[in-house]
């Protein structure tokens, strides 16, 4: 009887505490082109030194310059960023500068602007 409690409380344990917040960790990225660049971007996301709510993201971009039909060698850009998440409106915000990441739990997904970013694997 004792060990059907103990994989009871395991059971319902394991179903309840999974938090969305850690599914936010991760890693995303993006593609995008216009007539002057192509972009490929990727975010990485984990937690700030455990904070609640707060989150670390480090963007590497790979741009590729294009002028006059010329282009241009691959340049390698990298930002990082400290984040705060609203789990009520599922949205994260730098802090510092006000960069606004709007969380899509159903699709794994982050929008930054019209930029969508696809979560490839967790941390």
């Amino acid at each position: 009887m004792k060990y059907l409690i103990f994989c009871l409380l395991f059971f319902v344990a394991a179903c309840g505490g999974s938090n969305n917040n850690t599914v936010l960790d991760g890693v995303y990225t993006a593609s995008f082109e216009h007539e002057f660049a192509k972009t490929d971007d990727t975010l990485i996301l984990k937690k700030a030194n455990e904070g609640n709510g707060v989150y670390q993201m480090t963007r590497h971009s790979g741009v590729i310059k294009k002028l006059d039909g010329k282009v241009f060698p691959k340049e390698i850009l990298t930002d990082t960023w400290t984040l705060d998440y609203n789990t009520d409106k599922q949205i994260l915000t730098e802090l510092k500068g006000g960069k606004t990441f709007i969380w899509d739990s159903n699709r794994l997904t982050l929008q930054f602007g019209e930029t969508t970013y696809k979560k490839i694997s967790g941390l």
